[in-house]
């Protein structure tokens, strides 16, 4: 189809030029013996020029078209994902005053968890320590004791040792070893 075209344009070249130069072909006619020759390399020539562009163009402008084709097939997937992606931030922008709220609300929640594990940690840790602090007031008392003991202890011997000294004389010291020995030889 396209080369019937094709040879028709060339063909109507051809007669729209011989018509143009048809009065001065004639006139020169007998100055130019090699006209009608040049007419003829002419018509081969646009032959020639018709039948390349309907072989080569066809394939071409086909090509062409199908790139345009999936040109314009991609550009209009790109628009549907476009909108697509422009429809779901436009919802996501409607949603943004909840979804802050709900942000908002979740880490109030978050904190008041957060204050409670912390005031919890807080009031076992003073248990701890005033249970620590108990043991070591005992085992303070204790020791106060056991030494508060040994001091009265040291105190009544002391005692008892000057009340000793102040009643041993030398003849109740005399007697009281005099009597050990006797107990000692029986």
């Amino acid at each position: 189809m396209m080369r019937r075209v094709l040879l028709g344009l060339a063909l109507a070249a051809v007669m729209v030029f011989a018509q143009e130069h048809a009065p001065a072909a004639a006139e020169h006619a007998d100055h130019d013996a090699m006209l009608p020759w040049k007419w003829a390399n002419f018509a081969l020539l646009v032959l020639g020029l018709g039948y390349l562009a309907s072989k080569m163009l066809p394939p071409f402008f086909a090509g062409r078209t199908a790139e345009i084709q999936k040109g314009l097939a991609d550009a209009a997937a790109m628009q549907k994902e476009s909108e697509a992606k422009v429809t779901a931030i436009e919802a996501r922008l409607k949603n943004l005053e909840g979804e802050i709220a709900s942000i908002r609300a979740n880490a109030a929640a978050e904190m008041a968890t957060e204050e409670a594990r912390v005031r919890k940690e807080g009031e076992e840790a003073i248990a701890k320590m005033r249970q620590h602090t108990d043991v070591e007031i005992g085992t303070a008392t204790k020791s106060a004791q056991v030494e508060l003991r040994r001091y009265a202890a040291l105190l009544a011997l002391e005692t008892a040792e000057g009340q000793l000294r102040t009643r041993l004389t030398a003849p109740v010291d005399a007697g009281l070893i005099g009597g050990f020995l006797k107990g000692l030889n029986n």
